[in-house]
């Protein structure tokens, strides 16, 4: 009996000595993990942006295709398609390559043909007068100014009293509650022998009246 078992340790002995009698199974590999691949907002209009999402595990390499290629392993990057389009994001290590994919809608531009365009506010005339254009006498003296203003609709127009020497006065502001043509009124101090003129500059569409000319002379 002990020469039995004697004889069965030592073939055991020699078959492990010798290469290639006996192979040893490794474990195989684990392929990459794609917990999560998203789009937020999945649906988006057109020029507006997504968010995709990402998070790989056990991968040597990541990438995303339609131009984004290589990425880190989890991540987010916006999007903004032009047209509806389907992402594929690919996870490699040695075992392969797995692929999951995200869409992100673009909507179609809805058009409704009842609904006129909006129309941007604007001024579309201006008129200045001065009271009086001439004025001989004692000086300071005030000049009384009027602005003549039309509008297109409902806005807040803003503009200011201009002289040919460079001077302005404060920029002012008028409401328009619907399209129509409002005066305004301001006074002006002049205590200088002078001819010039005056106009008003809109501000808000830059559009400038007429110049009107007035002459003072003081004494």
């Amino acid at each position: 009996m002990k020469r039995l078992v004697f004889l069965s340790l030592s073939l055991l002995t020699l078959l492990l000595l010798i290469p290639g009698c006996i192979t040893i199974q490794l474990p195989a590999g684990q392929p990459p993990v794609i917990g999560t691949f998203s789009s937020s907002p999945s649906a988006i209009n057109p020029g507006g942006t997504s968010n995709l999402v990402w998070n790989v595990t056990g991968a040597n390499s990541v990438s995303i295709d339609n131009g984004i290629g290589q990425v880190n392993a989890a991540g987010t990057m916006l999007v903004s398609p032009a047209t509806s389009t389907v992402y594929t994001i690919s996870a490699t290590n040695f075992t392969g390559t797995v692929t999951k994919t995200s869409v992100t809608t673009v909507n179609s531009a809805q058009l409704n043909p009842t609904q006129p365009n909006p129309v941007s506010f604007l001024v579309t005339s201006v008129i200045a007068s001065i009271s009086p254009l001439t004025f001989t006498g004692a000086c300071p003296k005030t000049f009384t100014l009027l602005a003549t203003i039309t509008a297109n609709g409902p806005g807040t127009v803003t503009y200011r009293w201009e002289r040919e020497d460079l001077r302005y006065s404060d920029v002012k502001s008028i409401t328009f509650n619907e399209a129509g043509t409002q005066t305004t009124t301001t006074q002006w101090i002049f205590s200088e022998t002078s001819t010039n003129w005056l106009r008003v500059h809109v501000l808000t569409n830059d559009v400038t009246s007429a110049p009107v000319y007035y002459t003072l002379t003081c004494e």
